[in-house]
């Protein structure tokens, strides 16, 4: 296209490529007059990190972290929650005045992650942070092996006990069994859940005569110990020896453990003592099928609130 008279029914052909912000002149496609078009960056609003007492983020009665909606009170301008505004009264006085502008500064004041050591690289607000920590995949989890210092991820974890350890986890999915060998020699071995990564620890260790195994699932510090999965443990020789009873079995919750303290013991918890006879020489052909237990469809956050509902209004 030559360059020059772009007048007529050219100009509403030109094609003009916009780099983010940029403005110009466009012709109005009849050769008259023009306008500006700005053309919005669509980037975040610049960002700022800053220092500041907590204290001012957190309610002057309960001391919980603010969130909206905020109030003052009348008499010396303190600032409570949505909770505590009434109850406010029997300090000081009814705090009745709604802040919108501490509203913004509240909904808006973000922190890193805890966990950002551990490559959660996340900015969460900071009254919802509670919440954010304890649903946080990047969790540190302690390795199994006795005496190992590392902490990390459970991602971090998977990549130390094979460089380190030279152990490869074994993939599982719920709800399906899975026949599985471990030598006898090693004290723990590690799965992972295909759906979610979850990992679970297999412990095995002597227990008398028997042999004691175990199953745990591998939990972040800080994430609450209720049960979340159900299991069943297995041995099953009886095709074999038809005149001899070979087989035992455990069905249990799944209990849980941040590894801190090392692999439990044998024989803490539920356990499935396998006698000496079931084993397989150095191995132990176990079969394992573990199930996620689905929440209740009505639960709520689990962020601990002191509050009063009698003083809500």
């Amino acid at each position: 296209m030559e360059v020059g008279d772009h007048s007529g029914k050219y100009a509403s052909e030109v094609e003009v490529k916009l780099e983010e912000g940029e403005v110009v002149m466009q012709d109005g496609g009849e050769g008259v007059g023009s306008a500006l078009v700005a053309v919005e960056a669509m980037t975040e609003p610049p960002q700022v990190d800053i220092r500041m007492d907590v204290a001012l983020l957190h309610c002057h009665t309960c001391h919980h972290p603010l969130k909206p909606p905020v109030y003052k009170c009348d008499a010396a301008g303190h600032i409570v929650c949505f909770y505590c505004r009434a109850g406010h009264g029997d300090i000081c006085s009814r705090a009745s005045t709604h802040c919108p502008e501490l509203d913004a500064v509240v909904g808006a004041a973000k922190v890193p992650c805890p966990y950002r050591a551990f490559g959660c690289e996340q900015y969460v607000v900071y009254h919802g942070a509670a919440d954010h920590q304890r649903a946080c995949q990047c969790a540190p989890c302690s390795c199994p092996e006795p005496g190992c210092p590392f902490v990390g991820s459970r991602g971090m974890l998977l990549d130390h006990i094979a460089a380190a350890h030279s152990r490869l986890a074994v993939t599982v999915r719920y709800g399906r069994s899975s026949n599985l060998n471990f030598p006898l020699f090693q004290s723990w071995h590690v799965l992972v859940a295909e759906e979610d990564k979850s990992l679970f620890l297999v412990s095995l260790g002597a227990l008398g005569a028997a042999t004691a195994v175990s199953l745990v699932c591998v939990r972040e510090d800080g994430v609450p110990a209720a049960p979340q999965f159900w299991c069943k443990l297995f041995v099953d020789r009886t095709g074999e020896d038809k005149d001899k009873d070979k087989l035992v079995l455990m069905a249990s919750t799944v209990g849980s453990s941040t590894l801190t303290d090392g692999v439990p013991a044998p024989g803490q918890g539920m356990f499935l003592a396998v006698p000496q006879e079931l084993l397989s020489g150095e191995m132990l052909a176990l079969n394992i099928r573990i199930d996620h237990l689905r929440p209740a469809a009505a639960t709520k956050s689990t962020t601990p609130r002191a509050r009063t509902p009698g003083r809500m209004q």
